[in-house]
């Protein structure tokens, strides 16, 4: 099958490397280069750098929609078009530019978590589950028909892991879905439009930790924004910690929230309601380290408050 797909982000390369490794005839449409890094040096996406390494050439594509996207993706003489993690609204001409039409791989359990972001959104929500589907793409963003899906639980994990985690299954399960979508036996099936939800994109803000909060939400808040934008908080001398790993945990009442209880098996700061092990954190400039090693540098005695 001659397959076009446009995928930019980290998500899709292993949808890319599937695609390759299954014998499809791929060829693959890409967002321009853009500077990153300290020396800010054009950097190819991630989908392009992979493709790279396969000899596959990536088609930068400023504008999909525009007459040279669409002479590009004509000239790919796709039977498919596959679109994951792209960055682009696809426009009419380019949903209906192959015969057996456009679908979009998403990681939530639509028609939860329409969106920009829905893992984070997930674990905010405190969701026991998410999932990837594979979808029809048409004018309304993510509310296609759903042709496939898979679930995973999302217990104890990073939005970073469980998109790792869902990006290979979601692989998994296009290459299933083309197979029946070959044999003609592929259910479509319409989204439920009275459960939707939407998940925004997130700032940099959603990172700050809000102590107020339970131990539980806390703990929801770290693990939807790790690795981006990242955990933190701030010590009252405007130092900022970035809260990568740790898990709810119990105290007495009567604590502060914000309020460092004890660092005997990690760092136990009071919550609004309970309170939070941090297991691994970073101090602004310097390099991640698990808790115990922090601490051989850092002063963070008991009654230390953080917060805002």
């Amino acid at each position: 099958m001659r397959v076009t797909l446009l995928a930019s982000a980290e998500f899709a390369v292993p949808v890319l490397e599937a695609l390759i490794s299954s014998g499809h005839e791929a060829a693959l449409g890409t967002q321009p280069a853009r500077p990153a890094g300290r020396g800010r040096r054009q950097a190819p996406t991630p989908a392009a750098a992979r493709a790279a390494e396969f000899g596959l050439p990536a088609e930068e594509l400023p504008d999909v929609n525009a007459p040279e996207g669409l002479a590009w993706l004509t000239s790919t003489h796709p039977d498919i078009l596959v679109v994951v993690a792209f960055g682009q609204k696809l426009g009419g001409a380019v949903r209906t530019a192959a015969p057996w039409g456009c679908i979009n791989l998403h990681p939530s359990l639509l028609p939860r978590w329409r969106g920009a972001a829905p893992v984070p959104a997930a674990l905010l929500a405190g969701d026991a589950e998410t999932g990837v589907c594979v979808i029809d793409v048409v004018e309304r963003m993510d509310a296609g028909d759903i042709l496939a899906v898979r679930r995973t639980s999302t217990d104890g994990k990073t939005a970073g892991e469980l998109l790792e985690e869902l990006g290979a299954a979601g692989a998994a399960l296009l290459l299933e879905t083309l197979d029946s979508i070959a044999r003609g036996d592929c259910v479509r099936t319409p989204q439920d439009e009275t459960a939707v939800t939407r998940a925004r994109k997130l700032s940099p803000d959603d990172g700050r930790i809000r102590w107020e909060h339970a131990g539980v939400d806390v703990d929801r808040r770290v693990r939807a924004v790790t690795p981006k934008p990242g955990a933190f908080s701030m010590l009252a001398d405007g130092t900022r910690l970035s809260v990568l790993r740790g898990e709810p945990t119990q105290c007495e009442r009567g604590h502060l929230p914000g309020e460092v209880l004890d660092r005997e098996d990690g760092i136990v700061v009071a919550c609004g309601r309970d309170a939070y092990r941090i297991l691994r954190l970073q101090s602004e400039g310097r390099k991640a380290l698990d808790f115990p090693e922090f601490l051989r540098g850092h002063a963070l005695p008991p009654a230390t408050r953080l917060g805002p």
